[in-house]
């Protein structure tokens, strides 16, 4: 290590020493030991609220399509990487989350008024609307403005990657093939675009890899970078949200060559997917992902999807979002407990939500299924 690359480190003040390789373990192998903790992320929110700190929201920058980037926002951004790094020590993970800044620009926006109770300072929500895109047709898509620069998209991973302390690495989040595809066309005319103009979805859903696949190659070698956490949501409650033939089709073959190229480096793909996937679920493993994150009980419990998939993949999360957000907390450590009974010692598994740490999960709950984690671990391996 240069002496560069020393000065670069964040000093770990915490008594949390990370090891990614202890990860590494958990979700590749049943070797039994420690379960570590993970998520896809953290809101910005939960990360201020915990630090008692402000963290800037850089989904508005991307609501705006007139903003131009600041000193102000570089200064933030820098602190942003920082605060993160902190956020995952405090909270005992072996890695840190970073967003790769593909800008796919000129989306239309909805505000919304965000009604977590765990925000004293009331804001919007942005969300993408589903009924509109920016590529309507053909026109659209040739004249669309696809980012070149690789480097700069992972500009801030390729520093936080620099900045993590010994033994840890960092996940890099470029979003998924399916959920950028289907907002750049609106998901409703997404959707009907599948029937009446399929040549432009593929051409879209190719576009769409082809960026994401630039920003893999750009950044999957760097030391710091433990992996790739491909945030890609492909069904809701009872089925994909498009049809599992078109899925097989048009989406798995573009995220195998991401998983290729990861795996060519030597490094992890996890996917974070919401919704009830079992109808495609053994065709997603075959592909090559090394776990698969976010599970809902009223889909299927997580100890269900641990005994029928564990052998095949890693399972990370699966504490019920609901249930960490609206439950007391002695019902979240019996249902730590419930969990890491059916699933901590067979290998194979990482404690953490059924989603995210969304704004809207009460941080003593967050923190009292990490403490029960931690017990856990202790009682069953002495360590934490």
């Amino acid at each position: 290590m240069s002496f560069l690359d020393k000065v670069l480190k964040i000093k770990n003040h915490t008594n949390w020493q990370p090891d990614f390789q202890r990860f590494i373990r958990a979700i590749t192998s049943a070797e039994p030991g420690p379960v570590p903790f993970g998520d896809i992320f953290a809101d910005h929110e939960t990360v201020g609220n915990h630090l008692g700190e402000r963290v800037f929201d850089y989904s508005r920058m991307a609501a705006d399509p007139d903003h131009r980037i600041t000193s102000r926002d570089f200064l933030d951004g820098l602190k942003y990487i920082d605060q993160t790094i902190r956020f995952c020590l405090d909270m005992g993970w072996d890695y840190a989350y970073s967003f790769s800044n593909i800008q796919f620009k000129n989306f239309t926006y909805r505000l919304a008024d965000d009604t977590s109770n765990e925000n004293p300072n009331k804001r919007k929500r942005y969300w993408v609307t589903d009924n509109t895109g920016p590529i309507r047709n053909w026109d659209d898509f040739n004249a669309y403005p696809w980012q070149q620069d690789a480097n700069n998209i992972n500009m801030s991973s390729r520093f936080m990657a620099k900045r993590v302390p010994e033994g840890m690495k960092v996940m890099v989040i470029p979003g998924g093939v399916f959920e950028w595809s289907t907002m750049l066309m609106g998901f409703t005319p997404f959707c009907k675009a599948m029937k009446k103009e399929p040549d432009l979805v593929s051409a879209v859903i190719s576009k769409v890899s082809e960026q994401i696949m630039n920003v893999i190659q750009d950044i999957i070698h760097e030391p710091g970078i433990g992996g790739i956490f491909m945030g890609d949501d492909l069904g809701f409650y009872s089925g994909t949200l498009v049809s599992p033939a078109f899925i097989r089709q048009k989406i798995l073959p573009e995220m195998k060559k991401a998983i290729d190229l990861v795996h060519g480096a030597g490094k992890v793909f996890i996917l974070h997917s919401c919704g009830n996937l079992e109808k495609i679920m053994d065709e997603i493993i075959d592909i090559g992902i090394d776990a698969k994150h976010s599970f809902e009980d009223k889909i299927m419990p997580v100890e269900q999807a641990h005994q029928r998939w564990s052998d095949r993949t890693g399972i990370v999360g699966g504490l019920d979002i609901h249930l960490l957000t609206t439950g007391t907390e002695e019902q979240v450590r019996k249902r730590t407990r419930q969990i890491l009974d059916a699933c901590g010692s067979k290998g194979r598994y990482v404690l953490g939500t059924g989603n995210s740490v969304a704004n809207y999960v009460p941080l003593t709950n967050y923190r009292a299924m990490l403490d029960e984690g931690r017990k856990w671990n202790l009682k069953h391996f002495g360590q934490t």
